[in-house]
């Protein structure tokens, strides 16, 4: 059998209720640990003309209503602009020094396993292979940013540059625990990009959650704004001019079509604004044992990204063996929090 054969089937497998019971699932009755948050951080940058302007505004408000109203995050929520007096939602003007300011506050207030979203709704210029985003003042390199990030040291943190010109960031900020997606796959693509839109409709609306799990994860939100912004560009016959990217393994070099197993793809799936459905999440408030169990799901999920991360590496019987024994121990925990909580696909 195929790894990917092996893989599905295992997944498919219902684990006898034994398993749950046995030294897969032992030691879940700890006291769990303390939820992560999410922490987001959105900037507007120039406009260069009132439609612009008007439209990141609009882009970033609808992200704040999605963020408050459906996704249940708001006090670790921070947004600069070009104009602070734009709306009272605003905290302060997006300069290069703000910018800096608000990233660097946003890792001091992140716990160990929190997860933060970067994300840049505005113009972008290139030279050469470097992107940077437009802001009054000094524009953001993606240099800069990549050197502020390191103050997350344990934290998986999300940087969409949604900017025309945008590519550039992938290479510069790619990195361990960290996801870049940009509008454009280098930053000789200077048109207006749409990317930026689509992916707040993803958090916004209900069409990007395809396995309907009710969340939606960052991997969902890249394919549903890409495949938006292609249905945008043949609906007006014309030519494609933004290609999105998505790295999340570190190398730097970025997916046009990431997917679950990776190479890209891995550790977006499994980045959620939002940690879990209301039921369950109320559930795990209720009952230690579950809150136990999605802490530990936690925990098994982030082996499997790093054993995949290291498939090139390892014999395939090896490989085999470990992956085996993380999916049986991961479809044991996803069978014991739909029976001890709210089963999301009843």
């Amino acid at each position: 059998m195929t790894r990917g054969a092996r893989a599905i089937a295992l997944t498919a497998t219902l684990i006898p209720a034994a398993l749950l019971g046995s030294g897969g699932l032992a030691g879940l009755s700890a006291a769990p640990q303390a939820a992560p948050r999410t922490h987001v951080l959105i900037v507007t940058g120039l406009g260069g003309a009132p439609e612009y302007s008007e439209q990141f505004r609009t882009e970033a408000e609808s992200l704040l209503d999605a963020l408050d109203r459906r996704l249940g995050v708001r006090e670790t929520v921070a947004w600069l602009a070009e104009d602070e007096a734009l709306s009272p939602r605003v905290a302060g003007r997006a300069t290069l020094e703000a910018v800096e300011r608000e990233v660097l506050a946003m890792a001091n207030r992140a716990g160990p396993s929190d997860v933060a979203l970067i994300l840049l709704l505005g113009h972008g210029s290139g030279r050469g292979e470097e992107s940077r985003f437009s802001l009054p003042g000094p524009d953001l390199s993606g240099e800069a940013l990549s050197m502020w990030l390191h103050a997350f040291p344990t934290q998986t943190v999300a940087v969409v540059n949604a900017a025309s010109a945008s590519g550039g960031f992938v290479p510069a900020v790619a990195g361990e625990r960290r996801i870049v997606v940009t509008a454009t796959r280098s930053a000789r693509e200077r048109e207006r990009t749409h990317f930026g839109g689509f992916f707040v409709d993803a958090f916004a609306l209900d069409e990007a959650d395809v396995d309907k799990d009710e969340r939606v994860s960052l991997l969902e939100a890249f394919r549903y704004a890409t495949g938006e912004v292609r249905r945008r560009y043949e609906r007006d016959n014309e030519m494609l001019t933004e290609h999105a990217l998505l790295d999340d393994d570190g190398d730097g070099e970025g997916s046009l079509e990431p997917g679950p197993d990776g190479p890209d793809g891995t550790l977006a799936n499994r980045f959620f604004l939002a940690r879990a459905p209301a039921a369950l999440a109320g559930a795990a408030a209720d009952d230690p044992a579950v809150a136990a169990l999605l802490a530990r799901k936690r925990e098994v999920e982030d082996g499997i990204a790093a054993l995949r991360a290291r498939r090139d590496e390892m014999e395939e019987e090896e490989y085999d063996a470990q992956l085996e024994t993380l999916l049986v121990e991961l479809a044991g925990i996803n069978r014991a929090i739909r029976e001890g909580g709210s089963d999301p696909c009843a």
